[in-house]
C-alpha cells in the first residue's frame, strides 16, 4: 500500500516548515536553557496559534479534529525543528480538558 498526503496536507507541513524555520528554534532553545522562557514561549504561542494543539481535539468541542495524518505531519516538523517541551502531552492534555469527561455539558447528560 503507498500512502500518500493530499495537497492540503503537503501544505500544510510546509507551512508549518516554514514558520519553524523563521522562528529560529535553536536560539529559543538555548535562550530557554539560560533561563529566558520568553522566544520559548512565543515559539509555542505560534503553535498553538498555527492550530497544532487542536488538531486531535473533535470539532464539536471546539478542535479541529480528529485528523490524525495532520497530526503527524505536524509532529514531523516539529521534530525536524528539534522543537522543546512536552508537545504530545500538550496534545494529549488538550484531548483531555476539551473531550467529553472535560465539558462541563457531559456533567449533565
Amino acid at each position: 500500500m503507498k500512502f500518500l498526503l493530499d495537497d492540503e496536507q503537503t501544505e500544510f507541513g510546509r507551512t508549518l516548515d516554514r514558520m519553524l524555520a523563521a522562528a529560529d528554534t535553536p536560539a529559543a532553545v538555548r535562550a530557554w536553557g539560560a533561563g529566558d522562557t520568553g522566544p520559548g514561549r512565543a515559539l509555542w504561542k505560534r503553535i498553538a496559534d498555527a492550530g497544532v494543539f487542536a488538531l486531535a481535539v473533535p470539532e464539536e468541542y471546539e478542535g479541529m479534529g480528529p485528523l490524525p495524518v495532520e497530526l503527524a505531519v505536524a509532529f514531523i516538523e516539529l521534530g525536524r525543528h528539534a522543537v522543546p517541551g512536552p508537545l504530545v502531552e500538550t496534545v494529549a492534555a488538550s484531548v483531555l480538558l476539551g473531550g467529553p469527561a472535560g465539558c462541563a455539558d457531559s456533567a449533565a447528560a
